[in-house]
């Protein structure tokens, strides 16, 4: 296949999700993969100068009844059907709205059934069965059954967009009105974690009849009543929700603010009730305002944050030579990095995993040694000459920054960096297809490691020019067997050795110069409560703030 061939098979918007202001990402299965942006910016939720946000958020005193909010979101989306529109942080604030998640996860990091009553797995993880709660409506009075149910999967199935996060389903059948069954090619003990993602927000069989045109259909808390894009997306509330009681809310108002400056003062102006953010500026801004709530993920995240990087192509180029890419990490000074564009809430990182997790492990990942740099730059150019590297990157004030620090740090230990500018679109392109060398980007925010194994499998790797997720073509064995080990087994303390095997092979074969964790944030005046508190269907604590997602169903105003 060739790169315009790929172009034409994979339009190069149908990966996006989590734009964060300025940038943009790709997703699948609900990972985000963002290109660094002025709207990014590095964090660790092991620490740094962020105050600690327990109890911040969760509603003070008994729940009232009506009221509307107005929500500055950071991005628009093009599209509320799930099978063929690209969802970002807005996105899935979007979909949470008007739709529901098949399951979601709990504060203790389990997946709990959501609109499922029930996930239940045969012994060995390749068949599960999924039961629907009963009693259900669409809020155009049709019934939420198994029909549907089989009726989305098979659309989501069909569609370029949303088939890698469903590939595992080999076939599926309704075993009564309610439930249905998935076949699975391969044993998964996280399969229902897909469903948390883009695929397991279901909507209503008229939806699907007229391939996703028309309003939305859902079984959410609010009904959609009116959007104009990049302008305001309008809902009201859902008075035959199944969830009873809820929602609080008479109307929710979305306003997409891209820039960051103007979200702020938006939210300080009264203009908007609450704010979502990816920049550190943000948190800066409101950390010590007692007459506003703060929210961040530099605590609390489950399973592995969103990380910014440098991503080096191993199949093409200078940056396919280990000693290059070695040289290239000993000549890279994070700390630096993190000082300068971190905005005081960083510490080093040395792969996917922040200290705390339980797949965390010191993963050898090469320190800042100029010297040795110097000595495997002398070996490159005895071999090969001197080395010259393009770094590919996106034209913003920030990361123009970052490039030209990125090009002093290496020139200074012998390699010679060449900084290209490209578009949005044309940096995934390229991404996409393997057409760079060096270049900037954030990945890997997901509850499950399982969720990221797409974007590592040897089995996604593509020649350069031909469409592959596995996006620095780094195909290495052992690191394929641990992935299918994380993804087979049913034991913690398996599935912990097995992604602590992926982090220390990572930080061998340096696909990726980890830069830190991206900073996500939700800001509101004090009358919004309760935006981060979550009780699920089951009576568990839910996630509640997501890297900048949140419910809306259970979010109050106080008069």
């Amino acid at each position: 296949m060739t790169s315009e061939e790929g172009k034409k098979k994979l339009d190069r918007r149908s990966f996006l999700v989590r734009g964060a202001a300025g940038g943009t990402a790709l997703v699948l299965g609900g990972v985000a993969l963002e290109a660094c942006s002025s709207g990014s910016s590095s964090s660790s939720s092991t620490g740094g100068a962020a105050p600690s946000t327990a109890g911040v958020g969760v509603g003070k005193g008994s729940p009232v009844k009506g009221g509307s909010l107005i929500f500055g979101t950071n991005s628009e989306i093009d599209g509320f059907y799930p099978p063929s529109n690209h969802w970002d942080s807005t996105g899935y604030l979007y979909a949470r709205a008007v739709y529901d998640p098949l399951v979601a996860i709990a504060a203790d990091g389990s997946w709990q059934p959501y609109l499922a009553e029930s996930v239940t797995p045969n012994a060995t993880f390749d068949v599960w069965t999924l039961k629907l709660r009963p009693n259900v409506k669409f809020n155009d009075g049709s019934d939420l059954t198994s029909a549907v149910l089989l009726a989305n999967i098979a659309a989501l199935k069909a569609s370029a967009l949303t088939n890698v996060p469903l590939e595992l389903v080999s076939s599926t059948k309704a075993i009564d009105n309610l439930t249905v069954q998935f076949n699975l090619s391969q044993a998964s003990s996280t399969f229902p974690i897909d469903l948390t993602s883009q695929v397991g927000y279901v909507v209503g069989q008229a939806m699907i009849d007229n391939n996703g045109k028309g309003n939305p259909v859902g079984t959410g808390p609010f009904i959609y009543q009116s959007w104009e894009p990049n302008s305001h997306f309008i809902c009201t509330r859902n008075p035959n929700y199944w969830q009873t009681g809820y929602p609080y809310l008479d109307q929710i108002t979305f306003r997409p603010i891209p820039d960051d400056g103007a979200r702020q003062a938006s939210l300080m102006s009264g203009g908007v009730d609450i704010i979502m953010s990816a920049n550190a500026t943000t948190v800066q801004h409101f950390q010590n305002n007692s007459n506003y709530q703060l929210v961040d993920s530099s605590t609390g995240v489950i399973g592995e944050p969103t990380i910014g990087f440098i991503g080096l192509n191993v199949a093409k180029g200078p940056t396919a030579n280990p000693d290059l890419r070695l040289a290239m990490a000993k000549g890279f000074n994070q700390a630096q990095i993190q000082k300068i564009f971190g905005g005081g809430f960083t510490k080093p990182i040395n792969g996917l995993f922040l200290k705390g997790s339980p797949y965390y492990s010191d993963t050898g990942f090469p320190t800042y040694d100029p010297e040795g740099a110097r000595q495997l730059v002398a070996k490159y150019k005895a071999a090969h000459g001197a080395p010259k590297v393009t770094l590919t990157t996106i034209s913003t004030p920030q990361l123009s920054q970052i490039s030209q620090v990125l090009q002093q740090m290496w020139s200074e230990v012998g390699i010679t960096i060449t900084i290209q500018f490209l578009q949005q679109a044309s940096l995934i392109d390229n991404l996409v297809l393997g057409e760079f060398e060096a270049i900037t980007a954030n990945q890997f925010g997901a509850v499950d490691p399982d969720l990221n194994y797409v974007w590592l499998s040897s089995t996604t790797v593509a020649p350069p020019g031909q469409i592959g997720l596995n996006f620095m073509r780094n195909s290495d064995p052992v690191i394929q067997q641990a992935l299918v080990t994380g993804r087979e087994s049913n034991d913690p303390a398996v599935r912990q050795q097995a992604y602590k095997t992926v982090n220390e092979r990572l930080a061998k074969d340096l696909p990726y110069l980890w830069t830190g964790q991206t900073l996500y944030s939700v800001v509101s005046n004090n009358r919004t409560q309760n935006f981060n508190a979550l009780k699920l269907p089951t009576g568990k604590a839910g996630y509640a703030f997501d890297e900048g997602d949140i419910f809306l169903h259970q979010i109050w105003l106080n008069s």
